[in-house]
């Protein structure tokens, strides 16, 4: 099998990426979200210059597909336009910013004031492109997460944090501290777990000027209590999805939307009422509503012929498996070794170049070694069979 082509960053609006299908790119919501409107907008673009086929990213992204060159740089002037993306392509591209659905006003009072300082110094240009920042979330895809509130922490990768009183300076601390360490690395570092790695978290920390903390007491967060959480099955879905989130958003709430972590739209709604209704609404348009759905704890790649990589169609193969997946944790479904779609441990599997045989690995990633190599889609369904009664 001919290796697949791991690509180093993730794509931006002015730095499309090619795939299978023309090229892909990101829109990155503002700190506050978006509007019904904005929603709108982003989905007649998607329509009009791509393919119209959209999913949504585990950092709060909207990735759109099949771009030309010509139409990308159409596209990114209406996302101008609309107010979802910087004028700078350099600020665009270190916006990397993913803030908690949360009803904590302290949080989004914080991340504005995040996303302000990413776009207004100049010197964060050194940042490597997938350097990002989550504001209420504490997620491994973000390079520092802080949890604000009375007295803030600021976690690094490996569960090492401080408690500071003031988060944006020791963010900014953080990120000074990081550049510096980066300088004086070969090879240079990327992500912040990486140079924890090479350093220690704790050095890092002290690097910042910071006083690392022995234990942590994790506070949960208020949740939104108004809004209900749409997802779209096996991530890539027709930007009329987005439409459809749109008009639900200002028939049942204020018409704002926002991205969590998990992947799904969340519309604030006017009170638990307005949700139940929008959940049905939602769902009769084919988003998925319940947090018991089988299907969220499936991950799905392109697959072909989206992507240039993938060996089978991973969505339609995803569908096929749904009714079957009854285990526990995640059912990734890859196109091929790269596992782009989760790249962490899960049930696993792997398209051929065989025609209708797969990889099936019980816990691992895509490119883990495994027995069950080249098996018919039979014997997968009765894997997972097996694995739902154990």
């Amino acid at each position: 099998m001919t290796s697949p082509h791991i690509k180093g960053a993730c794509p931006s609006l002015y730095a499309p990426m090619a795939a299978g299908d023309g090229l892909l790119l990101r829109v990155k919501p503002r700190a506050g979200g978006l509007s019904a409107a904005q929603l709108h907008q982003l989905a007649d673009a998607g329509a009009a210059f791509g393919n119209g086929q959209v999913s949504l990213t585990n950092r709060g992204n909207f990735q759109l597909r099949g771009f030309t060159a010509t139409s990308a740089v159409e596209f990114a002037r209406a996302m101008q336009a609309a107010g979802l993306a910087s004028a700078s392509p350099a600020t665009e591209q270190r916006r990397n910013l993913l803030v908690g659905v949360t009803s904590d006003d302290s949080v989004m009072l914080l991340a504005r004031r995040l996303e302000s300082w990413l776009e207004e110094d100049e010197s964060l240009a050194a940042l490597p492109a997938k350097f990002g920042f989550a504001v209420g979330v504490i997620s491994a895809q973000a390079d520092i997460s802080i949890l604000p509130g009375e007295s803030a922490e600021i976690w690094l990768p490996g569960g090492v944090f401080c408690r500071t009183t003031d988060p944006l300076a020791a963010v900014k601390a953080l990120t000074s501290a990081f550049l510096r360490l980066r300088a004086q690395a070969t090879p240079q570092p990327s992500r912040m777990r990486a140079c924890c790695a090479a350093d220690g978290a704790a050095r890092v920390l002290a690097a910042a000027g910071l006083v690392a903390q022995a234990s942590a007491t994790t506070r949960t967060l208020p949740e939104m209590t108004d809004g209900a959480a749409l997802a779209l099955p096996f991530g890539l879905q027709p930007v009329r999805m987005l439409e459809h989130a749109a008009t639900l958003a200002a028939r049942f709430g204020p018409g704002s939307l926002a991205i969590n972590a998990a992947r799904q739209l969340v519309l604030k709604t006017f009170g638990p009422a307005a949700r139940h209704e929008l959940e049905a609404a939602a769902a009769a348009l084919g988003f998925i509503t319940q947090a018991t759905d089988p299907r969220l704890r499936i991950t799905v790649c392109a697959g072909w012929p989206a992507c240039p990589s993938g060996l089978v169609d991973s969505q339609a193969l995803a569908t096929v498996l749904a009714p079957h997946w009854r285990g526990p944790g995640i059912l990734h479904v890859s196109g091929c070794a790269k596992g782009c779609a989760h790249p962490g441990a899960a049930t696993t599997l792997v398209g051929t170049n065989a025609a209708e045989r797969y990889d099936f690995i019980a816990h691992g990633t895509a490119s883990a070694p495994t027995p069950h190599r080249g098996i018919s889609i039979a014997r997968v369904i009765q894997r997972l069979t097996e694995m739902a009664h154990t």
